[in-house]
């Protein structure tokens, strides 16, 4: 055999074993980052359905709360017609599918499909687990196909409580198309499939419509007993999916699944859904990695050659065998820092979107702080020109109101944390005259540069609230802040007050002759993030406002005036809650 020949069937063997190499890595790193896939959306679906069924959740809450639909209930069905209309907007506004009352029989006796035919008014909905958990006080979310539509949803129950006893249940519903709509806006990938399984296996949700209403495990006698009892799927029974699975870690698995009349293996990840106790799976489809390494061993394969070529040509040509190896070599060197370079670069981007938003956090502490640091350096000035004068005493009083502004600034800033973690809050009877003087004294500049008339409102000393006067302060500062830089442009600039006092409650309004508010933005500007202003707008101000005056257990609302403008309503509580 010549040499020539012994040098081709040795590049050949070597040739067939990196292969083989390159086809086990090839696939061991599809393998990787498939799992690796499955497993970031199996994170981002959960935290998806989480967030909406948790912004979901809190709107029984709301409507339970209503004085409207408790007076409806407790008068026996006086303003029905109100309390459909009122329902109506809640299901339209959140994009639920139907909101309705269900007295303590369960009988549905105000519903937001009052006006169709096919209405929920006069069902009994007794025999549903979201009713009579939620009769014995509780809070509840519950999957279970609708009556009479048979349409999958998920309902969200909620007491109706007066005097301290349930007196009505409230429930919502959510179709849940919407959610599989949404996901598939979020992914539209054709190797990627996800489904939302119950604690009894059964797939409730998913984009393969062939795994809907199916379950992975064969379902025990006592758990169709229950499933049967609690009709929550029905006359329909799950049938058991063609169905394999092999754990790899406590949330990945491979699994072989069948869709389309064909047996798939998937990757999967899964993360829980707590609030309907569910859990959230993310499928990555690998029935075709064999295949696809073919792509890469052709490459390779003509890589290869190229450089067999390449090497016997060179080896022949030229002498200089070294100076070929020390090239090869510096090229891998390159290769190495190159990729080095790339690593750092990618860490810079990842710190450099740390540091953004660092700097959206500085650019809201110091939108919150603004006005005391004014009134703390026009104190300063002052005391500066007192102790020139020889005032000693006046000069004294502004260095004490300046201490107290610190320290104001710092319970400020500590503030922000609210947003994230909820604090402790101390109440206590608080002068409303003196809090709302305060929070004058804070805006005074922002007041004065924006030439605002600020009628001051005759309010009593003896007119007191039930809060946390440094909190409540804040949420003063921000709304008046606001409504001075909203009529910075306008004529007419006035800054009023107005007070209606009830049995236990104080209604306090903050008005301004500023443009008022867009109609669209009405819905939203107490949501988080959500700012009107162009620059040095964080969009927390009046999200975290709200949450401080829900934990007085008051309520903040905007509206348009009539004549223009816009007005704040602030309603609490005048003395501690008794039970």
């Amino acid at each position: 055999m010549s040499s020539l020949s012994k040098k081709l069937v040795a590049a050949g063997a070597i040739l067939i074993l990196l292969l083989v190499l390159v086809f086990y890595i090839g696939r061991q790193h599809d393998y990787t980052k498939a799992s690796q896939l499955s497993r970031v959306q199996a994170v981002q679906l959960s935290h998806y359905f989480s967030s909406e069924l948790e912004r979901f959740q809190t709107i029984p809450a709301l409507v339970s709360a209503n004085d409207l639909v408790k007076t409806f209930v407790t008068n026996q069905g006086v303003g029905e017609q109100a309390v459909n209309y009122y329902l109506e907007d809640i299901q339209r506004a959140s994009g639920a599918s139907d909101v309705y009352l269900m007295d303590l029989s369960g009988s549905v006796v105000a519903s937001s499909n009052w006006q169709v035919d096919y209405t929920f008014l006069g069902s009994n909905f007794a025999f549903r687990p979201y009713f009579y958990l939620a009769k014995k006080g509780e809070k509840v979310a519950y999957f279970a196909l609708g009556m009479r539509s048979s349409e999958r949803g998920i309902y969200f129950s909620e007491p109706v409580i007066a005097d301290g006893k349930v007196i009505a249940v409230v429930t919502l519903k959510v179709n849940a198309k919407k959610f599989e709509q949404d996901r598939q806006l979020l992914n539209a990938s054709d190797s990627t499939h996800f489904h939302i399984s119950l604690e009894d296996s059964v797939i409730v949700m998913s984009d393969v419509q062939s795994w809907r209403l199916n379950s992975l495990k064969a379902l025990s006698e006592k758990q169709m007993e229950t499933l049967v009892s609690s009709r929550r799927y029905l006359s329909h029974t799950p049938s058991l999916l063609a169905y394999t699975s092999k754990p790899l870690s406590d949330n990945t698995a491979e699994q072989t699944i069948e869709i389309n009349n064909k047996r798939v293996r998937f990757i999967s990840a899964f993360e829980t859904i707590d609030i309907i106790n569910a859990k959230a799976s993310v499928l990555v489809d690998i029935s075709g990695l064999e295949v696809a390494q073919i792509p890469r061993l052709l490459w390779f394969s003509v890589f290869y050659m190229i450089v067999v070529v390449l090497i016997h040509m060179s080896m022949v040509r030229f002498a200089g065998y070294k100076k070929l190896l020390f090239s090869r070599h510096s090229l891998e060197q390159e290769v190495i820092e190159r990729t080095h370079a790339l690593e750092k670069a990618q860490k810079a981007l990842v710190q450099a979107a740390k540091l953004a938003t660092i700097g959206q956090l500085s650019a809201g502490i110091n939108h919150e702080i603004n006005q005391p640091l004014s009134a703390m350096n026009t104190y300063l000035v002052s005391a500066k020109r007192l102790l020139m004068k020889g005032n000693i005493e006046q000069a004294s009083e502004n260095l004490v109101l300046v201490q107290s502004l610190i320290e104001r600034v710092h319970k400020i800033v500590a503030q922000l944390k609210h947003f994230s973690k909820p604090a402790q809050t101390q109440l206590r009877e608080q002068s409303l005259s003196r809090m709302l003087k305060n929070a004058l004294m804070i805006a005074s500049a922002q007041l004065k540069q924006d030439d605002i008339d600020v009628k001051t409102a005759d309010i009593s000393e003896h007119i007191t609230v039930w809060v946390d006067s440094v909190k409540f302060e804040q949420v003063l500062v921000n709304v008046i802040t606001n409504a001075s830089q909203a009529m910075a442009e306008c004529e007419k600039r006035e800054l009023s007050f107005e007070l209606e006092l009830f049995d236990d409650r104080v209604k306090f309004s903050i008005l301004d002759t500023g443009p008022g508010i867009d109609q669209h933005a009405l819905g939203s500007i107490f949501e988080p993030f959500y700012s009107t202003k162009t620059s040095n707008g964080l969009g927390l101000g009046l999200s975290i406002s709200r949450q401080i005056i829900d934990s007085f257990n008051g309520r903040l609302s905007a509206h348009n005036r009539p004549e223009g403008g816009a007005q704040f309503i602030i309603t609490l509580q005048s003395n501690k809650e008794t039970s």
